[in-house]
C-alpha cells in the first residue's frame, strides 16, 4: 500500500515538472517574438529616416568594387587622341576631315586656320578639335593617316567609372531625401518648420543640378572621343625614318641642299617682284639725290675757283704796285 502511494507521488511530481518546463518555454518564445517585432519596427523606422539612401550608396559602391577589377564594356572610358599632321593639299584635307566628321556622326568642337598662301612661303596652319563617336574613332584616325602624313600620334584613356558611380549614388540619395522632405512638408503646419524644409529643398535642388550636369558631361566625353589635330601645310613631306647608310645620308643631304637653293632663289625672286615698286622709288630718289649733290658740288668748286682767281689778281696788283714804287724811287 505504501509502495503504491510512493508511485503516485513520483508520478504527480514528474507531471508537475513537465508542466512548469512547458510554461517557461512558452514565455521565452513570447519574449523572443516580441524582441524580433520590436527590431523590425526599429529597422523600418530607420529606413524611413534616410538609412535607405545610405544603404543604396553602399550597395552600389560594393557592387562596383566587386566588378571593377576587370574592365568591362560597361566601364566609363574617356579617350583623347592628338595628331600632328602635315600635308601639301591643305584645302582638300580640311574639307575631307570635315566631311568625315559629319559622316561618322560627330561634330566639330573647334576650328582655327592661320596664315595665307601669299606670304613668303605660303604655309598655313589649322587647329581642329573633333568629337567622334567612340565606336568610329579608329575609322576617323585611319582616314587622316590615309590622306595626310601623320608625324606624331599620341592617345590617352581615363577610366571614370568609379567617379560616375559615386556621383550617381549621391544623386539618388539626394532624390530620396527630397521625396522624404516633400512628404514632411505636406504634414508640417508651423511656419518655422516650413522655412527650414524649403531651405533644405533649395540646397538639394542646386546639388542635384550640379550632379546632373557632371553626369551629362562625363557621358558626353565617354560617348564622343576627342581628337585634337594640328595640321601644317608644307611644300615637302617629311620622309619616313629608314636605316641610315652613307649613301642615304649623301642622297638626303644633297637633296636638301638643292631644295634649299631652289627655295632661296624662288623666295628672292618673289621678294624682288613684290618689292619692285619700292625699289624703283628708292632708285629714283637716290639718282635725283646724286644729281643734286653733283650740281651743288660743281657750284661750290666754281665758287672756290673764282675766289682763288680773285685772290691771285689782288696779289698780282699788289706786286705790280710794289714794283712801280721801287722803280720810281730809283
Amino acid at each position: 500500500m505504501k509502495r503504491r502511494w510512493k508511485l503516485i507521488v513520483v508520478a504527480v511530481m514528474t507531471l508537475s515538472a513537465f508542466v512548469l518546463t512547458a510554461c517557461s518555454k512558452s514565455d521565452n518564445g513570447a519574449k523572443m517574438m516580441d524582441t524580433v517585432s520590436k527590431s523590425e519596427v526599429t529597422s523600418s523606422y530607420d529606413m524611413d529616416d534616410g538609412v535607405a539612401g545610405e544603404e543604396m550608396m553602399l550597395t552600389s559602391t560594393s557592387s562596383f568594387t566587386a566588378t571593377s577589377s576587370n574592365e568591362t564594356p560597361m566601364d566609363k572610358i574617356i579617350t583623347n587622341v592628338n595628331l600632328d599632321v602635315e600635308t601639301k593639299e591643305f584645302d582638300a584635307l580640311i574639307e575631307t576631315i570635315k566631311d568625315e566628321i559629319s559622316r561618322l556622326g560627330g561634330y566639330d568642337e573647334r576650328t582655327e586656320v592661320r596664315g595665307n598662301r601669299y606670304n613668303s612661303r605660303g604655309n598655313r596652319h589649322a587647329y581642329i578639335v573633333a568629337r567622334i563617336p567612340k565606336d568610329r574613332l579608329d575609322d576617323f584616325v585611319n582616314l587622316v593617316n590615309d590622306n595626310a602624313n601623320v608625324i606624331n600620334e599620341t592617345s590617352s584613356k581615363e577610366n571614370v567609372t568609379l567617379k560616375y558611380v559615386d556621383t550617381e549614388s549621391r544623386k539618388k540619395s539626394l532624390e530620396i531625401e527630397q521625396e522624404r522632405l516633400f512628404s514632411f512638408l505636406e504634414k508640417t503646419e508651423t511656419l518655422e518648420d516650413i522655412i527650414t524644409l524649403e531651405s533644405r529643398l533649395s540646397s538639394i535642388r542646386y546639388e542635384l543640378q550640379m550632379y546632373e550636369t557632371e553626369l551629362r558631361t562625363m557621358d558626353n566625353k565617354v560617348d564622343y572621343s576627342t581628337v585634337t589635330m594640328s595640321i601644317n601645310e608644307v611644300e615637302r613631306i617629311t620622309p619616313t625614318l629608314e636605316k641610315e647608310t652613307v649613301f642615304t645620308r649623301i642622297k638626303d643631304g644633297f637633296g636638301n641642299t638643292i631644295y634649299n637653293i631652289s627655295e632661296g632663289a624662288k623666295n628672292f625672286f618673289v621678294w624682288f617682284v613684290v618689292n619692285l615698286p619700292y625699289l624703283i622709288i628708292w632708285a629714283v630718289i637716290i639718282i635725283v639725290g646724286i644729281k643734286i649733290f653733283k650740281v651743288i658740288k660743281r657750284k661750290s668748286i666754281k665758287k672756290d675757283l673764282a675766289s682763288k682767281a680773285q685772290d691771285l689778281l689782288i696779289e698780282s696788283d699788289q706786286v705790280d704796285e710794289t714794283t712801280n714804287k721801287v722803280k720810281s724811287e730809283k
